[in-house]
């Protein structure tokens, strides 16, 4: 988790829902690990965003469980680095040839994720 530049609060409520194995609720979540409510909200809601859990509506509130598709995963984590190579890429085309040894690098870069990306599917 501290890979993909999570805390100790994502880490925690990521591995508490791993291994609960069944859908839990924010405020279950919070009294279980010792976290604030509003910090554990706010870590779920970043972690929704990274894709690492996904919540459903129960009743009138929502449960939290983890995404364990790693695959999934890793393919989601590829893409974000595609995209923001592509970026980088686009932003330095701009500069007239200045950075010409580093979009060597940038476009290499893609093209190696591109392949995987065909490899994979």
């Amino acid at each position: 988790m501290i890979h993909w530049g999570f805390g100790d609060l994502e880490s925690a409520i990521y591995a508490l829902l791993v291994m609960k194995k069944e859908p839990m609720t924010a405020r279950e979540i919070a009294d279980e690990i010792g976290y604030a409510y509003s910090s554990v909200v706010n870590a779920l809601n970043q972690l929704i965003r990274h894709e690492m859990i996904e919540r459903k509506k129960s009743g009138k509130c929502y449960t939290y469980f983890a995404v364990i598709d790693f695959i999934r995963i890793i393919r989601n984590e590829r893409l974000k680095v595609k995209n923001f190579l592509t970026e980088a890429k686009m932003a330095l085309e701009e500069e007239n040839g200045k950075y010409a040894e580093l979009l060597k690098h940038l476009e290499e870069g893609i093209e190696y994720l591109g392949k995987i990306e065909k490899e994979v599917k």
